[in-house]
């Protein structure tokens, strides 16, 4: 289970966290001042990382 600081090292106002009807979460980054394209990642039940990541969803939706 990630720490406090782990949950914090991407911050909110550059990440969003769409959860598809299947589950399927999809991750957007937002790069940094823009010169770099988008940091995209998808998870899926079973994913190792799958559970961080449902969490900061919630985290999201929740505030």
């Amino acid at each position: 289970m990630p720490t406090d600081t782990q949950s914090d090292a991407i911050p909110a106002d550059r990440l969003s966290i769409e959860k598809r009807k299947d589950s399927t979460l999809v991750v957007r980054v937002q790069s940094e001042g823009g010169r770099l394209p988008d940091a995209v990642f998808s998870f899926r039940c079973g994913d190792p990382q799958y559970a961080y990541w449902l969490a900061r969803h919630d985290q999201l939706t929740a505030g």
